[in-house]
């Protein structure tokens, strides 16, 4: 649309061209003497001694080109404004672009998290049903009391409800993720370069922000459309040509013959000429037009200068939220492995009859936490890649990241 306003403004240099034709079927009742036509249809001719009923037909017909081609900076500043505007719809679609890929690409992230959450509630159901299986040969050889194979088995009971939930969740984020797609029924599948770590390329630049953009855009388009109204004040100049052919049933010294002879052209007329236009008193009205159109370029360097400070303040933030997500990452790993490895020798301990019950599963449940947390940094760490992508204006800077 915006585009097609330029193309419409720079079209304002061709001449126009229009064509005419009419009839009439009226009387002749004339007279001399001046009055303002408005809302009434003046009629030619010499004037007549009284009224009469007599209706005649009269047609006319007519070619009247218009063309300004100069028209003393009006058409350029018209042709600025609309360029501005374009430039401002632009920068206001790749905002709602970006918008949309942060939204899906989050939506995605919480998917990614919740769909690791259902796999680890399942490895932790698959250690629950082993060591259920575990203390029941335990307990049937008298090794094991037999209120450990109950407690196990509500553990049990237990991950499973906890693995339903995880499933249930991970479905809604799928929803979410298939709706800012627009495709019910493609496959979404688990990224596996999500389950890495990274190391950020080089910044982007925060000046190619969209929003950034729209808000210069739109200053740019305020101070064109403040030269549009000055150039308002300025003379019009107009060149004109015309043919005009016309016919009418009455005769040169009144009365007619046929009333249908109007129908036909008589008479023909050739011109052209131009016409220079002032607005004379057209300056007080625009210079209120001026003031306010002044605010609305203040107004908007005002929010320019907002919006830059608040992409400065967004990039800061992002920056150190990113370095402390990248540092919580790479402990992650660590964290897994203490965990498992802890209850692998406390499953051996409790295997050779060394502890109870409670200290197994306590290891156990430090094993699925740090599993859980493991997830969530991971996850923390890209939507903290994400956040600085959007702050800078640019989702390439995640994918190059990504991949």
């Amino acid at each position: 649309a915006a585009q097609s306003q330029v193309r419409y403004e720079r079209s304002d240099f061709l001449p126009s061209l229009d064509g005419s034709y009419q009839m009439v079927y009226s009387t002749n009742n004339n007279i001399t003497g001046m009055f303002f036509p408005g809302q009434i249809l003046p009629i030619s001719g010499p004037p007549v001694a009284e009224n009469t009923m007599d209706f005649t037909y009269g047609s006319a017909t007519s070619l009247l080109m218009n063309w300004s081609p100069f028209t003393f900076g009006k058409r350029s500043s018209k042709i600025q404004s609309a360029k501005f505007g374009q430039e401002l719809a632009q920068n206001q679609e790749s905002l709602a672009i970006l918008e949309h890929q942060v939204r899906f690409t989050e939506a995605y992230l919480n998917y990614w998290a919740a769909a690791s959450m259902a796999l680890a509630a399942e490895k932790n159901r698959d250690r629950y049903q082993t060591n259920l299986e575990l203390s029941k040969t335990l307990v049937d050889n008298g090794l094991r009391p037999g209120v450990d194979s109950a407690q196990f088995r509500s553990l049990f009971v237990r991950s499973k409800i906890d693995y339903l939930q995880a499933q249930k969740s991970a479905e809604s984020f799928m929803a979410r993720v298939r709706e800012l797609l627009g495709e019910d029924q493609k496959e979404i599948g688990i990224d596996p370069n999500l389950q890495r770590q990274f190391t950020p390329q080089v910044e982007e630049p925060m000046d190619n922000h969209p929003l950034l953009q729209s808000s210069r855009s739109r200053t740019l388009m305020a101070a064109a459309q403040k030269t549009e109204l000055n150039r308002s004040l300025l003379p019009d100049l107009n060149f004109w040509g015309t043919a005009f052919a016309r016919g009418s049933a009455i005769l040169f010294e009144g009365g007619f013959n046929e009333p249908t002879d109007g129908l036909s052209f008589s008479r023909y007329n050739y011109g052209v000429g131009f016409q220079v236009a002032v607005p004379i008193l057209q300056f007080a009205r625009t210079s209120k037009l001026v003031q306010k159109q002044n605010s609305l370029i203040f107004a908007a360097e005002a929010y320019e200068m907002q919006v830059e400070r608040a992409l400065d303040k967004d990039r800061t933030v992002a920056k150190v939220t990113l370095e402390k997500a990248l540092e919580s990452a790479s402990l992650a790993p660590e964290y897994v492995q203490a965990a498992e490895y802890s209850y692998q020798a406390l499953q051996a301990r409790y295997d050779a009859g060394l502890i109870n019950l409670n200290e197994l599963v306590q290891g156990q449940a430090d094993l699925a936490k740090a599993e859980s947390e493991s997830i969530k940094v991971m996850a923390e760490m890209w939507k903290a890649l994400l956040y600085y992508a959007a702050v800078s204006g640019n989702m390439d800077f995640f994918l190059q990241n990504l991949n």
